[in-house]
C-alpha cells in the first residue's frame, strides 16, 4: 500500500493591522488550530488585564506566534510519524532484506521526512541492524539507549517523542522519535528510530528581540527553545502540567518584568508550545 508523505509550508509575510491580526486568531482558534482536548476549559478565561493598546497588540501577536507554533510542530510531527510508520511496515513485511536494499528505501523515506537527519532500525536485542545514513550500519548495540527502552516499555507502535540526548559519535544533540514493534504476542521485535534536529521544530526567529518561543514533552522537559538553553518559573512549570485545561494565557514575572505567556497541550503529538513576549514598560 503505497503511502503518500507530503507536506505544507506557511509562511506570514508583511504587516497586519491589530484588527486584522484579531480576526485571524479567532478563526484559527475557531478551526481547532490549538487541537485542544474536547471538552477542555480554556485557562485563557479569565484573560490577563492588558491596558494599553501596544499590549494588546502584544497579546495578539503572541496567540498568533503561539497558533501557528502548535500547527508547525503538530504537521511535523504528524509527517515524522508515517515515515517511521512506513518503514517498520517495509521492515516487518521484508525481514529477510538485504542491507543494501534496507538502507535505499529508507533513505528514500528519510528525504520525504520533515527534519530528519536519519533513521534507524534496531532489533529485538538493541543491535543497530539498519541505517539511512550509513551503509553498512554501525556495529553498534543502543539497547542502552533510554529512548529505546521506553519505546519497548510503553508497549504500543505509538509514535514517542523523547528528550533530547547526544548523538554516540558525533556529540551533536537531537531528539530522537520512536516507534515500537510488537508481534501478536505484545512481544518487542524492533524499534524504529528518527533522528531529528531540533531546529526543525523551531526555526531562528530574528523578527523579534523580546520573543521567547519553546516546545516541550509532556512531562515538560524542553526539547529545543529560542533563545536556547532557556529556564522557565518553576510555578508556571507546574500550573501547566498540572492544568486540565489544553490552553493558557498567563502574566509573568520574570526578572522583574512582565511577560505574556500562552502555552498549548498537543494531545495528539504529546509536546506542549509556549510562546512569550515582553511586555513594554511593564
Amino acid at each position: 500500500m503505497k503511502r503518500q508523505i507530503g507536506w505544507t509550508c506557511n509562511r506570514l509575510e508583511g504587516t497586519l493591522a491589530m484588527k486584522h491580526l484579531k480576526l485571524i486568531v479567532l478563526s484559527l482558534m475557531a478551526g481547532g488550530l490549538f487541537l485542544a482536548e474536547p471538552g477542555a476549559v480554556s485557562a485563557m478565561d479569565p484573560e490577563p488585564r492588558i491596558d494599553t493598546g501596544v499590549n494588546e497588540l502584544v497579546r495578539t501577536r503572541v496567540q498568533l506566534k503561539g497558533a501557528f507554533l502548535t500547527k508547525q510542530v503538530d504537521s511535523h510531527l504528524k509527517q515524522n510519524d508515517l515515515v517511521l510508520m512506513a518503514v517498520g511496515d517495509f521492515l516487518s513485511a521484508n525481514p529477510d532484506v538485504s542491507p543494501e536494499i534496507a538502507h535505499s528505501r529508507m533513505k528514500r523515506y528519510q528525504r520525504v521526512a520533515a527534519g530528519l537527519r536519519s533513521i534507524l532500525a534496531i532489533g529485538p536485542d538493541g543491535s543497530l541492524l539498519h541505517d539511512s545514513y550509513n551503509l553498512p550500519a554501525p556495529d553498534f548495540n543502543l539497547g542502552d539507549r533510554i529512548y529505546v527502552r521506553e519505546a519497548v516499555r510503553q508497549g504500543t507502535g505509538d509514535l514517542r517523542i523523547n528528550a533530547p540526548v547526544a548523538g554516540r559519535q558525533s556529540g551533536i544533540p537531537f531528539i530522537p522519535l520512536t516507534r515500537g514493534q510488537f508481534d501478536v504476542e505484545g512481544n518487542a521485535t524492533g524499534v524504529i528510530v528518527g533522528i531529528l534536529g531540533p531546529e526543525t521544530l523551531l526555526p531562528e526567529d530574528s523578527d523579534c528581540a523580546l520573543c521567547v518561543s519553546a516546545v516541550m514533552t509532556r512531562d515538560m522537559d524542553i526539547l529545543v527553545s529560542r533563545p536556547s538553553g532557556l529556564t522557565f518559573p518553576a510555578d508556571l512549570i507546574s500550573r501547566i502540567r498540572n492544568s486540565h485545561s489544553a490552553t493558557g494565557l498567563e502574566l509573568i514575572d520574570v526578572n522583574g518584568s512582565k511577560s505574556l505567556v500562552t502555552w498549548t497541550k498537543n494531545i495528539h503529538a504529546g509536546v506542549v508550545t509556549l510562546s512569550a513576549e515582553l511586555l513594554p514598560g511593564q
